[in-house]
């Protein structure tokens, strides 16, 4: 949700906004390993079950190494996999993209004097992927990520932490833009503006009007 507050900060997560929708890296996982996604989905809520945690919960707060969680979820199938799930990040990164349209658009915030930071739920494994996705962009004034302070969304510890790595200015707020309502939601509850990104070109066309009110209100739609 966004109105015509003055946005001071935007925060974008990475998998699903930046990338094309997780559901496609899911797939690839799928069809390497020969598992169906629902199986390897329900293993590894069994792991993460076991630990107080939630899907790639493991992962993402560093729980387990992508070894460690990769060996437990492979007990926990009753489908053999063709492939080693302790090189996940392999397949879940094969031949990925970053949108590049809404990368520039976040470029052009930045430029207009809104610092744009990085919130992401990530894995450690994974970071070499996202690195090489990201070289040369150099967008992000802050970036949070969730294995390296043991907090993920939608706790709302990881928006207070945000506020302290990257506050907006006094009477402006942070915005999040994230595919997960769930984290949506839960940034709305903090305080945060939220665009809840569903297509690269609607989140584009709203940031455009942010970008807008940054600048020149009386010109904007």
């Amino acid at each position: 949700m966004t109105d015509r507050r003055t946005v001071g900060v935007v925060w974008s997560d990475f998998g699903g906004v930046l990338t094309p929708p997780v559901t496609q890296a899911a797939e690839r996982v799928a069809a390497a390993s020969g598992v169906p996604w629902p199986e390897l989905a329900a293993a590894a809520e069994q792991v993460a079950g076991r630990l107080g945690l939630h899907g790639l919960g493991p992962l993402e707060l560093g729980v387990l190494s992508q070894r460690e969680w990769a060996d437990r979820l492979t007990a926990c199938l009753t489908t053999t996999p063709r492939i080693d799930l302790g090189r996940w990040d392999e397949h879940w990164y094969a031949d990925r993209p970053v949108i590049q349209d809404l990368v520039d658009e976040l470029r052009r915030i930045a430029d207009h004097g809104v610092p744009v930071g990085l919130l992401t739920n990530s894995v450690a494994e994974w970071e070499p992927h996202r690195a090489r996705m990201l070289a040369g962009q150099k967008l992000f004034t802050a970036t949070v990520k969730s294995h390296q302070i043991r907090l993920a969304k939608p706790d709302p510890a990881i928006f207070r932490y945000a506020d302290t790595v990257l506050p907006p200015p006094a009477g402006q707020y942070a915005l999040l833009i994230d595919d997960d309502p769930t984290n949506c939601a839960a940034a709305e509850h903090h305080g945060w503006l939220t665009i809840h990104h569903q297509s690269p070109p609607d989140t584009i066309a709203r940031l455009g009007r942010i970008r807008c009110t940054a600048t020149d209100t009386s010109n904007c739609p």
